[in-house]
């Protein structure tokens, strides 16, 4: 993988860790309902950084 390809999933990494401790914070303010959505949110989050960490991972 070239820098720049790398630079996007660094890039892409720190977008959803941001997007995650973003959701992380707000978790607790929210309705049963919303906890439920949030917590679908989150695995979704959590999931594609593990996915970006295998990727970045193979360029290593």
């Amino acid at each position: 993988m070239t820098g720049i390809d790398n630079s996007k999933l660094l890039h892409d990494l720190r977008s959803k860790c941001s997007s995650l401790k973003s959701a992380a914070e707000l978790y607790k303010d929210c309705s049963p309902a919303e906890k439920k959505e949030m917590l679908a949110l989150m695995n979704s989050a959590a999931a594609e950084i593990a996915k970006l960490l295998g990727q970045l991972e193979r360029t290593a």
